[in-house]
């Protein structure tokens, strides 16, 4: 095992976002110390921490994406193996955070997963957390109630200064349903735009389709920004594009802090009336998942800065 300086922290990661991981440890100039992950045949994962981390300010990178419960199990395991063996600080660095969208009871019997999340990660060691653009803010509060202190992060002054910069002066921002209302007018206030706002209500029996029934503006030749912290399965943005489409509007923007982009998202993007989609790179993308519409700003020097400060 090669020697750490005393003073330095060190950057610890698993499978899901390596080049994330690496990137962000040469930005700060802080070690990045290798961490063998492997499955065994029956799909459990392994984990060894290959250098000694003792006293060190430990900080593991890990963004718990698709698949979501792998790459959770590796966070737990990485922060167990330096609890274990001597860290003097655990700090999850977790760009996406999986799990974000279930922080509230909707139903009776339902487990509130954010929060048992929370309690695994508290259990195994895990000191603080910095997490970007959570789903709700308030989730932050799972958290700190198990003793964990939360910084969040949010990309919203990369998409103001990208958007500041691509304004052609016919630019209105869409909110596309009734939560992301507060949201979109900061955004408006902040690039000094109109918002328009769609209302949509969900199929009961389909958690991830959604369909529009009224549209409250009119959108001939407008250019229109749709701003929103996540793009899963990308119906419900592709349903609302549809429809603004058809009553006139020009060119289409979307941005979005997360590209989950699961199931039928690459297809149904792929063919969207969409002239540019800016994604960050919270989630590491497979070239499967790349389209010539894209477009990504990274949020590394923005984890970089703040991990500077908080450390």
């Amino acid at each position: 095992m090669s020697e750490i300086k005393n003073n330095q922290p060190v950057i610890l990661h698993g499978r899901s976002h390596p080049e994330f991981a690496e990137t962000l440890a040469s930005t700060l100039s802080w070690q990045h110390i290798p961490v063998e992950v492997s499955t065994f045949s029956d799909s459990e994962v392994h984990t060894v921490i290959q250098e000694d981390v003792t006293g060190r300010d430990v900080y593991i990178v890990q963004p718990t994406s698709a698949p979501a419960n792998d790459h959770l199990m590796e966070l737990l395991f990485i922060a167990g193996a330096a609890r274990d063996h001597g860290a003097k600080r655990i700090t999850a660095v977790m760009p996406f955070f999986g799990y974000r969208r279930q922080e509230k009871i909707t139903t009776h019997g339902e487990v509130l997963s954010f929060s048992v999340i929370a309690q695994l990660m508290k259990a195994v060691g895990i000191d603080r957390v910095m997490v970007l653009d959570l789903h709700k803010h308030r989730s932050s509060k799972f958290f700190t109630e198990v003793g964990i202190e939360c910084v969040e992060l949010s990309a919203s002054s990369l998409f103001v200064e990208y958007f500041k910069n691509h304004n052609d002066g016919n630019l209105v921002i869409l909110a596309p349903d009734k939560g992301s209302v507060p949201g979109s007018a900061e955004y408006a206030q902040a690039l000094g735009i109109p918002m328009i706002i769609a209302k949509k209500r969900r199929y009961v029996d389909q958690k991830d389709h959604a369909f529009f029934d009224e549209l409250i503006a009119d959108v001939a030749d407008k250019n229109i920004l749709i701003i929103d912290d996540e793009v899963n399965t990308a119906g419900t943005l592709v349903g609302v594009v549809d429809i603004m489409k058809q009553q006139g509007a020009n060119n289409i923007f979307v941005a979005c802090t997360h590209g989950v982009l699961s199931g039928p998202a690459i297809e149904r993007l792929a063919v969207a009336p969409i002239t540019e989609f800016i994604l960050t790179d919270s989630i590491a993308r497979s070239p499967e998942q790349e389209l010539p519409l894209f477009k990504t700003i990274s949020v590394i020097p923005l984890f970089a800065k703040a991990l500077q400060d908080w450390q």
